[in-house]
């Protein structure tokens, strides 16, 4: 009776060897035909666990790279309506120093007027540009509302707010994809320094600011400076403040007009009685400019105070150049950074990639060797098989 129960248990040892073997053998098989050295997480829970948490990685990197191409496009868009704004302030400069030609008939100077008037319609179409998706380019991040329309007066008004959309291109770093147009447009520094002027000049002055500064924040008050002739060949000057005359002394065209903080400089011939008040103003607009200059052109070609008016609209449409040259530039920047941040992210992908290969990924050489050992030891157990279920209890009488 032991001899039997030990055939049996035997017998059972002998069958589960086979089955073990079998299974190895279709496990190899189903790597040959893969590719894959894991199968599911029990092959190597460890390894299953780090092939997850790259995958994850992988997943996330691949939502980064998609954010960087659609990132670029609206960027790429964004520096060509940037550099045609320049072009725009640029050709606008252009038209009204032709204006200021003393040779120019009142006639000339409107047709050159008409001119500035188009770049100006053009320029507000451009600032109300569109994207693929019919986002505004320039309105903040109120890209579905229209940020820039004209009031009753002609005034140019700004819908839009004053932040920037931005997406996620990497774990560390979100991107900016625009500007606002209030940014770009409407608060472009100053060319003349801390303030803004109003010409009343005699016949035949080129007396023009060149520079006011003022290094006291707190001080608002408008200022007046008025040129006299101090009869020794040179040129006296009375300064007012709101008004009131607080300052008066002989003029230095090197030294200009000095009280507390104020700082006045200004350049060209100096023709008695001329004066220039001058009002606090740190920014300004680019659609004021283009108003301003329309109409200060209306005035008679023989209108120095308005010739004077036109030069400082030249000097705003330059600043504004430079201002929107600024931001292309910017803008550049940030493409040039989405580039260095695409191409780690694919070195990183690469990496994660090599990393999950070696986890998961057949090694063919090693796993035909490892079939055929395995065939082999099924091979054996068949043959084992074979001769333990043909024992019977007549084997044992």
């Amino acid at each position: 009776m032991l001899t039997l129960i030990s055939s049996f248990h035997n017998y059972q040892s002998v069958q589960n060897d086979l089955r073990r073997q079998e299974n190895k053998v279709h496990h190899n098989q189903e790597q040959l035909a893969s590719g894959k050295k894991l199968l599911k997480p029990s092959d190597d829970p460890l390894a299953s666990h780090y092939i997850q948490n790259i995958s994850q990685q992988q997943e996330q990197l691949q939502q980064y790279l998609s954010s960087i191409v659609l990132v670029r496009n609206r960027l790429e868009n964004h520096e060509v309506n940037i550099a045609n704004a320049e072009n725009f302030a640029d050709e606008s400069k252009r038209l009204t120093m032709e204006m200021i030609n003393g040779a120019f008939s009142a006639e000339d100077r409107q047709a050159k007027k008409r001119e500035l008037e188009e770049i100006a319609n053009n320029f507000l179409n451009l600032v109300n540009s569109q994207d693929e998706s019919g986002n505004y380019v320039f309105a903040g991040t109120k890209p579905k509302s229209q940020p820039f329309y004209r009031d009753k007066d002609g005034s140019v008004q700004y819908a839009g707010d004053d932040y920037q959309r931005k997406m996620k291109v990497s774990s560390m770093l979100e991107m900016p994809m625009n500007d606002p147009g209030s940014k770009l447009f409407m608060e472009i520094p100053n060319p003349f320094g801390d303030y803004q002027p109003n010409y009343d000049l005699q016949n035949g002055s080129e007396l023009l600011l060149n520079r006011a500064t003022n290094v006291d924040t707190k001080d608002d008050a408008a200022y007046r400076v008025t040129f006299v002739d101090m009869n020794n060949g040179k040129f006296g000057y009375q300064l007012e403040r709101n008004g009131k005359v607080v300052d008066a002394d002989e003029f230095s065209p090197e030294k200009g007009i000095e009280y507390k903080g104020l700082k006045v400089h200004v350049k060209g011939q100096i023709t008695p009685g001329d004066s220039i008040e001058i009002e606090k103003r740190a920014e300004f607009s680019i659609f004021d400019t283009f108003k301003d200059a329309m109409a200060w052109s209306d005035k008679s070609v023989s209108d120095t105070s308005a010739t004077a008016k036109l030069h400082q609209m030249t000097e705003e449409f330059h600043a504004a150049f430079i201002h929107l040259n600024k931001a292309r530039t910017d803008a550049g920047a940030r493409l040039s950074t989405l580039d260095i941040q695409e191409q780690n992210h694919e070195d990183f992908n690469l990496s994660l990639a090599k990393a999950k290969s070696n986890f998961e990924d057949l090694d063919y050489s090693k796993a035909v060797i490892e079939f055929s050992e395995n065939s082999r030891a099924l091979q054996a157990s068949q043959q084992a098989f074979g001769k333990t279920k043909d024992l019977t209890l007549f084997n044992y009488i």
